[in-house]
């Protein structure tokens, strides 16, 4: 099967790595796979060298050229299926529909997908709850298939390195969806209680910055020993498997590729209760849900686990088992078998 994966995201984040965990996860079940990635992704040099990945410029929502462009670009090709990762993409790929099924990977917090359900042949819904949304606008059943995202297992974790103060981690941009606010907020809460803990939350800001965020560390009282935010890390698996707490405070997510990793890290999680999370862990089991925005709630799970080296280890084993339903060989599988039947049903009369 030839698949050309579309991604036009130019920075780091869910719906960028998510480009990548399909691309090679599709190889991996034995399809021949095409990327066309905006010319300034940053994600651009992450694809191996053996991988096909055409540039494509575009300077912004408006592009009147923008599919006359793609349609000239791609003339020589033929593809099987169009598989199309956020609003952007799907709008583009919209021109090549004739040629090929045109499917929708729903990874967005605002459900736009949703308005697109006309001019797509099919989509991948991630959650449950991201399926219910699209029946509730109106998709018809069949153009849904649920596959969730992909994480790459590695090597079994071992216990966290040994440390007199526990070290919890976040891992995202730093943007109101992501809740690191809240985090700052219920750590002020610990250091109140005298509940020793230690914090790095990589990532950065949309303008690529983490100022505005240590501001905020510094007028709620907090220091840069209590809290660092060192900006994104080139190697998130060795800091995921650094960690003895991973937490994700977020007010939206769909399903968090950081989420899957940090289980693959066989760490114990605390997890603000977004719609559509309660399918990747089981409360008490890998770790702990909280209500969005409950400040106190999140500080007094986050203790629980700071408190006890018992329970971290009992979480993050049960973690680690937990990732192995989302490994990217799988999920590859998976999702070929959800592209070759709706292909199959685009065909019909």
């Amino acid at each position: 099967m030839r698949v050309l994966n579309i991604m036009m995201g130019k920075k780091r984040g869910g719906l960028e790595n998510a480009a990548l965990d399909a691309y090679e996860a599709l190889t991996l079940a034995g399809c021949e796979v095409t990327t066309l990635l905006h010319s300034s992704a940053e994600m651009r040099g992450r694809f191996p060298a053996k991988a096909v990945v055409i540039p494509f410029s575009t300077p912004g929502a408006w592009d009147p050229t923008a599919s006359f462009r793609l349609k000239h670009l791609l003339r020589h090709q033929r593809f099987d299926v169009v598989l199309a990762h956020g609003n952007r993409a799907a709008k583009l790929a919209t021109v090549l529909r004739p040629s090929a099924p045109l499917v929708l990977v729903c990874h967005t917090t605002n459900y736009s997908a949703t308005e697109r359900i006309k001019q797509i042949d099919g989509a991948l819904v991630l959650t449950n709850h991201y399926r219910d949304v699209m029946l509730q606008a109106g998709c018809p059943p069949e153009k849904l298939r649920l596959v969730p995202n992909a994480v790459r297992l590695g090597p079994e974790p071992g216990d966290p390195p040994a440390r007199e103060v526990p070290l919890i981690g976040g891992l995202g941009r730093l943007v109101p969806n992501k809740g690191f606010d809240i985090l700052l907020e219920a750590l002020v809460v610990l250091k109140q209680r005298e509940t020793a803990f230690s914090c790095i939350i990589h990532g950065v800001d949309e303008a690529g910055s983490t100022a505005s965020f240590e501001a905020m560390r510094d007028r709620l009282g907090l220091n840069a020993a209590e809290v660092a935010f060192p900006g994104w890390t080139k190697t998130p698996h060795d800091f995921l498997r650094s960690l003895d707490i991973f937490t994700m405070p977020s007010r939206r997510e769909v399903l968090s590729i950081a989420l899957l990793e940090a289980l693959a890290a066989g760490r114990p999680i605390v997890c603000a209760r977004v719609p559509g999370l309660e399918d990747v862990f089981i409360e008490g089991n890998e770790g702990f849900f909280v209500d969005i925005g409950d400040v106190e709630g999140l500080a007094t799970a986050l203790e629980s686990l700071l408190n006890n080296a018992k329970l971290r280890q009992q979480m993050g084993h049960a973690a680690r088992e937990r990732a192995r339903r989302f490994d990217i060989a799988a999920i590859g599988l998976d999702m070929r078998n959800a592209l070759e039947s709706l292909m199959a049903q685009s065909k019909r009369p």
